[in-house]
């Protein structure tokens, strides 16, 4: 099968399109050809083998990467029911160094329960973005901080993959949504669906001077008691990555009447079929700033790596 190789951990441009092995299939799996993907900032940590890159990728050279894929089911494994030939399904790989395997390729083997119903009235390339960053922000918002309607939430990071999206999904459910961006971003985060944007370049968190229930901190770059403070109580503090600064936040909240937490994003089917029926319905929509052949990896690889998009960035990985 064709596709982005790694061949070991390096620059940007070591990637390279070639041909690899396709992924090996159980009883219990299904081959999904890959049409659409995306990029996410762990992609830039497994290509160059830093922040982490051990727990995300198994080292297996030379080998695929990339999470994220939409496409359509080609073989439906002996021990598989609910799934056939033909079904158009998006998901995410698990971040894992269990994961051989890689979204940037023609083929990826899966679990059934770790794919949704990709909705019909979006393209592949739409359908990708919604993964990770969708069940990110679901789980965040739910899962870890207990939104109820009537809520306040703010994002920070807003404009971001799992930021656009926590921006509606937070809307969606009945919260009031401030978020953080760039000045030059605001109008796009409004769009979305926040009551108020905070530049974060001339106001810190602990300054903008509101009560919320859920501080979500799709950018990863704040802390819990960098944030107590703008916390109502019984709120909490939902960050996306493991840190010192997480473990002295949770070991803090003990005390407190506020929450710290870290999501671990699943790929799991409900809800990625929760996300599907948003996103069908017009009531979510994807964030694409921009969509790049498999060829031009490197080049959507470097656009993430320079932070400017408002949203998620895409990858056309084979033709209809």
């Amino acid at each position: 099968m064709r596709a982005a190789i790694l061949d070991t951990n390096g620059p940007l441009d070591s990637v390279r399109i070639g041909e690899l092995d396709a992924p090996s299939m159980r009883g219990d799996d299904l081959l999904v050809r890959v049409h659409g993907a995306a990029i996410n900032p762990a992609d830039l940590k497994v290509v160059t083998g830093k922040d982490g890159a051990a727990f995300l990728h198994a080292k297996n050279f030379p080998t695929s990467f990339g999470f994220d894929f939409s496409g359509v089911v080609e073989a439906v494994g002996r021990d598989v029911q609910g799934r056939s030939v033909g079904d158009e399904v998006f998901g995410f790989l698990a971040y894992a160094r269990s994961t051989k395997q890689g979204s940037f390729a023609e083929l990826v083997s899966v679990k059934p329960n770790t794919v949704g119903d990709k909705p019909p009235t979006i393209s592949h390339e739409e359908a990708a973005t919604a993964a990770t960053a969708g069940c990110t922000a679901l789980q965040a918002l739910e899962e870890i901080g207990r939104l109820q309607p009537g809520q306040k939430v703010l994002v920070n990071g807003a404009s971001g993959g799992v930021g656009s999206y926590a921006v509606q999904i937070a809307s969606h459910l009945g919260a009031e949504v401030w978020g953080t961006a760039s000045a030059a971003k605001a109008d796009f985060v409004k769009g979305l669906g926040a009551a108020c944007v905070v530049d974060y370049k001339t106001a810190p968190l602990a300054d903008i001077g509101e009560k919320f229930d859920v501080v979500l901190d799709a950018a990863s770059m704040s802390s819990f008691g960098k944030v107590s403070g703008i916390l109502e109580p019984g709120g909490a503090y939902v960050t996306l990555l493991p840190s010192l600064g997480l473990l002295t936040g949770m070991l803090a909240s003990f005390f407190s009447s506020k929450r710290c937490g870290v999501v671990v994003v699943k790929s799991r089917t409900a809800n990625l079929n929760r996300l599907a029926d948003w996103l069908r319905a017009g009531k979510l929509r994807a964030s694409v700033d921009s969509t790049f052949s498999l060829n031009d990896i490197t080049a959507a690889l470097a656009a993430q790596q320079a932070g400017k998009a408002q949203g998620k960035l895409a990858i056309t990985v084979a033709a209809r």
